[in-house]
């Protein structure tokens, strides 16, 4: 879970062009640069990783310390230890620098990297640490270790290896600390010789983290970065892993079979209306729409799936609509019949498309002879007109407030529409699985074989039905027994 202290709300956010601006977006604009440690600068320090991992971190920071002093003293153009920069320098160079290495450590260290860094491309680097016996599988393996390692960017181990980052600098009296920060220059000083159990550590790790990523902040070479993830990512194998969601196995079909009985009721005891009133049809025909829809849910256990968003998410609006179409008929007394020609003309629409269009055809789901028909139920379409904007042109969120249903709105409509307009969020959440590979840089793969399950919408859409059938009571009669067991609170 995210730690709410470093997190900001809504009414920190600043409102610009539309959006919600972070506080940090809303300071710092266009200057902000991210640089990812992992993605960008870790795979140009693992050469000191793997003498970190072998030696482990009170000799492998001694031994790669002596290395990058003698860099220090051989090599003034060499600012940082990268190995972008240490592959592009001249062959003499390169096998100076390389001797050093191999004073300090045995070549074994740094052999597993031939595999990226192979000898037609790096032939000098191979002529010190490829070593022919050592397998593919091992050096694939000590890398991946390493990685997976130095991943996380505020662990010991990567702190440890960000260290070394800033000392050749430290080395060359590159790295400069104003007066007055201490707390950096006891930290530079101490680090190496202090243990991660020291208390001190908890404010000189930090320190260090800080520090790597300012004074290497605009020397990133992102092109070495991506081929190293790329080239690794190649050589290894995906680990996807998903998220098990319980079902909710509770069956609603007696619930279904006891809101079919009430709307039987209500349209037998109100057969009047259902000849002659509009509103009557709509909050009629608009609940057993809901019903339909939970009952598709239920019966085809669809609650963990993307359409059991689809389904909710429908059911909400209905009942937000039909509490706005109640709220506004004392002034709008003929809201209802609008109502319905709206929806007329939204069909309309398609119907006119449809006609001047060679594509549908005798397998197509829009049914043409039916949609006229529909269009002209209510009057000849040539009296219809075709409405583009929301009815009553307010959307669904104004409407939603209108009614006191704003919470309703945020916290279930507006993620379920992710889904129905086939947003990022919903097709990550639903259709992509986490790779749990450090390799990868724990990517996302597609979930080909449906493995992964959502939280199931069973509950959720069954108290939105209990609203809409509260609301339908509040209205008409219904039976006493419906009202006992469903809708009065025990």
């Amino acid at each position: 879970m995210v730690d709410r202290k470093n997190v900001s709300g809504i009414s920190d956010h600043k409102k610009r062009k539309g959006a919600l601006v972070t506080p940090f977006n809303a300071a710092f604009g266009d200057t902000l640069k991210l640089s990812p440690w992992a993605k960008e600068r870790m795979p140009e320090y693992l050469w000191l990783g793997l003498i970190l991992l072998h030696y482990g971190r009170t000799t492998g920071i001694e031994r790669a310390g002596n290395i990058l002093s003698e860099i220090s003293k051989k090599f003034d153009s060499l600012s940082q230890p990268r190995m972008s920069k240490i592959l592009n320098l001249t062959n003499d160079e390169q096998e100076l620098l390389y001797e050093i290495i191999c004073k300090h450590v045995e070549k074994e260290v740094l052999a597993p990297l031939t595999v990226l860094y192979p000898n037609r491309l790096y032939p000098i680097f191979n002529k010190y640490f490829f070593i022919p016996h050592l397998l593919v599988e091992e050096r694939i393996n000590t890398i991946s270790e390493a990685v997976k390692l130095f991943s996380p960017h505020q662990s010991d181990e990567a702190t440890d290896l960000r260290f070394l980052a800033l000392s050749l600098m430290i080395f060359s009296g590159k790295l400069h600390v104003m007066p007055g920060m201490e707390l950096a220059i006891s930290a530079l000083n101490e680090y190496p010789y202090t243990d991660h159990e020291n208390e001190i550590m908890r404010m000189y790790r930090p320190t260090i983290r800080s520090m790597e990523g300012g004074m290497t902040f605009d020397e990133n070479n992102i092109d070495f970065s991506s081929k190293f993830w790329r080239d690794f990512g190649m050589m290894t194998p995906c680990n996807p892993i998903r998220i098990e969601f319980p079902q909710n196995t509770t069956n609603y079909k007696e619930f279904v079979d006891d809101c079919r009985k009430v709307i039987e009721y209500v349209l037998y005891s109100n057969k009047d209306k259902s000849l002659a009133e509009d509103k009557f049809d709509v909050i009629i025909g608009s609940v057993n729409y809901a019903l339909k829809i939970f009952d598709e849910i239920n019966e085809n256990s669809l609650g963990s799936s993307i359409l059991g968003r689809h389904g909710i998410r429908t059911i909400i609006e209905v009942y937000i609509l039909l509490k706005y179409l109640l709220k506004r008929e004392a002034e709008h007394p003929k809201i209802w019949e609008e109502y319905k020609l709206y929806g007329v003309s939204k069909y309309k629409l398609i119907l006119l498309k449809a006609r001047e269009s060679n594509s549908i055809d005798m397998t197509s789901h829009f049914s043409l002879p039916i949609a006229e028909a529909l269009v002209n139920e209510i009057r000849w379409e040539e009296f219809i007109d075709v409405d583009l904007n929301y009815f009553d042109k307010q959307g669904i969120r104004d409407k939603s407030i209108e009614v006191g249903e704003k919470e309703l709105y945020d916290l279930f409509y507006d993620y379920d529409s992710n889904y129905a307009h086939g947003l990022w969020g919903a097709i990550r959440e639903s259709s992509m699985l986490h790779c749990n590979s450090a390799d990868h840089q724990f990517h996302i793969v597609p979930d080909i074989y449906d493995n992964q399950n959502l939280p199931d919408t069973k509950s959720d859409s069954n108290k939105i039905m209990i609203l809409l059938y509260t609301l339908l009571a509040s209205l008409y009669d219904v039976p006493v027994w419906f009202k006992e067991k469903y809708l009065v609170k025990k």
